[in-house]
């Protein structure tokens, strides 16, 4: 019973939505410092961030990363969880889609 309780607790749709901002968030984090260590010096890291078509696929591979969550929520069976995810993953697409047509 109290495996059930427990379950419960971290089967909630606001968690999935938390973990599907929070994981993005991390890999774009992480994907500006690594860019950051490789830039020359007299490189500016906003102009490269801004550049052509930059943010579109940082943006897409950083909601790419929210793929090891949602299998993980689904495979525990914490279906909630995982629709939170997955809404924040369309949602994130959108702006990917969006961000590749302006930029």
């Amino acid at each position: 019973m109290a495996l059930e309780n427990r379950k419960k607790r971290t089967d909630r749709l606001w968690l999935g939505v938390e973990v599907g901002l929070g994981v993005p968030l991390l890999a774009l984090a992480v994907m500006i410092l690594v860019i950051y260590t490789r830039l020359l010096g007299d490189e500016n890291l906003l102009v490269y961030l801004f550049g052509e078509g930059i943010p579109s696929r940082m943006l897409s591979l950083a909601t790419l990363c929210n793929l090891l969550p949602f299998l993980l929520s689904v495979y525990t069976d914490r279906y909630f969880t995982a629709r939170g995810i997955l809404g924040v993953t369309v949602i994130l697409a959108i702006l990917s889609v969006t961000l590749r047509l302006v930029f």
